[in-house]
């Protein structure tokens, strides 16, 4: 299961005063930190409306059933690991609300840390609320999991975002729909010799505008940041990039060296993953789930 929850104080107030007084545009300083435990068993008030024009409901569909049993359970309602990532939902649509945005990276520092099962389940997440309209990109051209996780195992390999960069497939024959819950899937495709090259390409800025033209979220699921340069070519094109960090694990240092590479002005957010839960946070989930029950108390 996976617990997520915030537990330090953002400095909007301070910055804002800080801010006012250089006049200069608020920054995406006062990020928000976030906790998990995975286990094996605008601009303005409101963001921008989603261009009605834009017509890709001719992709080809799949669904779920055969998506990974964590996916499931996250997208499953009252279970503890839905209702965590359902509170993460709730604080990205604030800072959406305040500053506009839609493009989210989320990435970690080294491997194994966890990355697509954050990006997967909260693609699923998103889609659960109605009337948003959902992307994921797996933007890792090395190592794609994405597709494994939605129970796809690899028969999407001919179709996504390499193909996409190469200017060999139209953005939206480039991407997959899944049902129940409804969002968009754009998988790597065929993977490239030259993954940082095509990522260097003017079509990864141009493919990013036109998902966020297209759609409410788009959550774009990259490499690690230390190892490769793929991260740190991504992140400058999106709003705000989400790091993932295993509990108990990942020194710190190499963390700090993360978010310092990124830039810290980027990083909205740090997702500790498989993370000691937080006993009081399921004492409180299971005392509220048997209050709903008739009988329950």
């Amino acid at each position: 299961m996976s617990e997520i929850f915030d537990f330090l104080k953002k400095t909007e107030t301070h910055r804002r005063q800080q801010e006012q007084l250089a006049g200069k545009a608020p920054d995406l300083r006062g990020a928000e930190v976030f906790s998990s435990e995975t286990r094996p068993e605008g601009e303005s008030e409101t963001a921008p409306s989603v261009p009605m024009e834009i017509q890709i409901w001719g992709s080809e569909k799949f669904d779920l059933t055969r998506a990974s049993r964590e996916i499931k359970n996250v997208l499953e309602p009252l279970t503890l690991v839905g209702e965590q990532f359902r509170l993460l939902r709730s604080r990205l649509g604030i800072l959406q609300k305040q500053r506009g945005i839609r493009t989210i990276l989320i990435t970690s520092a080294v491997p194994e840390e966890g990355k697509t099962f954050i990006a997967s389940g909260l693609v699923g997440i998103f889609a659960q609320e109605p009337g948003k309209r959902v992307l994921l990109i797996d933007a890792d051209l090395r190592r794609p999991r994405s597709g494994w996780s939605f129970g796809l195992n690899g028969s999407s390999g001919n179709t996504g975002l390499s193909e996409v960069l190469r200017e060999k497939q139209e953005f939206h024959a480039g991407l997959l729909m899944a049902t129940n819950p409804e969002f968009y899937f754009m998988p790597s495709g065929p993977l490239p010799l030259n993954p940082s090259e095509l990522l260097s390409s003017p079509m990864l800025e141009e493919t990013i505008r036109r998902a966020a033209e297209s759609f409410d979220w788009v959550i774009i699921d990259s490499p690690p940041v230390l190892p490769l340069s793929d991260a740190t070519l991504i992140s400058p094109l999106c709003d705000a990039v989400l790091l993932v960090v295993r509990g108990g694990r990942t020194p710190s240092k190499l963390v700090l060296d993360a978010i310092n590479r990124i830039g810290r002005d980027k990083i909205c957010g740090v997702i500790l993953n498989r993370q000691k839960y937080v006993s009081s946070s399921r004492y409180y989930y299971q005392y509220y789930y048997r209050s709903s029950i008739p009988g329950k108390e």
